[in-house]
């Protein structure tokens, strides 16, 4: 396992982990488990994170920490919890699963916004952070010659006006219109840049690598 993803198990299995973090699920498994926890998720889970202590213990290779997976099982327990009680005020349910304009107004599957499943959150200052936590270091990159450039990060979304009602390619500046209070002509704009990114001719690598990004 290089990455633990606490969403993709249920709140009983994350409150399980949390108790149990660096036991071995062999002694685990011995005893009989809470209803809601897997015995599957409990060995994919906690027998990595025992392997990934021994390993630290006895060769020396570091990883993320059980606290650092604590940190990310409460982070998610948290929001769930805030979550639920912002639907009993009115708001949707899972708001990452929502792109969020200048207004305050809510559009589900917008640019942006968690497709299929919940996988971030949000942080104080109003960005996204994902749940997904590295487990194990990142590997040292390779040598890059002192003559060779670095490449710019590609962007994380697109260039989205709300008020000149235009989404536009972050790389070149490509724009088209959308109606601001319709959000399947948003999605339709959304769709035409997504075009534009693997058909143009300036820089075409880092386009397509852009719609690899954000589209597939």
């Amino acid at each position: 396992m290089d990455f633990f993803d606490p969403v993709k198990y249920s709140l009983q299995e994350n409150k399980f982990f949390l108790k149990h973090l660096g036991e071995s699920p062999v002694s685990i498994l011995k005893e009989n488990l809470p209803e809601w926890v897997n015995p599957t998720a409990v060995e994919e889970v906690l027998g990595a994170i025992y392997q990934l202590e021994e390993e630290r213990v006895h060769r020396g290779w570091n990883w993320a920490g059980k606290d650092a997976v604590k940190q990310s099982i409460e982070t998610y327990l948290t929001e769930w919890i805030r979550w639920k009680e912002m639907s009993a005020r009115g708001a949707p349910r899972f708001p990452t699963m929502h792109a969020w304009d200048s207004r305050g107004r809510a559009h589900r599957g917008g640019i942006g916004s968690d497709s299929r499943r919940v996988s971030t959150y949000f942080a104080e200052n109003g960005d996204r952070k994902t749940f997904k936590l590295p487990l194990r270091d990142t590997p040292v990159e390779g040598f890059v010659p002192s003559w060779v450039r670095p490449e710019e990060p590609l962007p994380d979304d697109l260039k989205i006006d709300m008020e000149s009602q235009t989404a536009a390619c972050p790389l070149c500046g490509w724009s088209t219109n959308f109606k601001g209070d319709s959000h399947s002509s948003l999605n339709l704009a959304r769709s035409r840049v997504a075009k534009h990114l693997k058909s143009s001719r300036e820089e075409p690598d880092r386009h397509r690598d852009l719609w690899q990004k954000l589209f597939s």
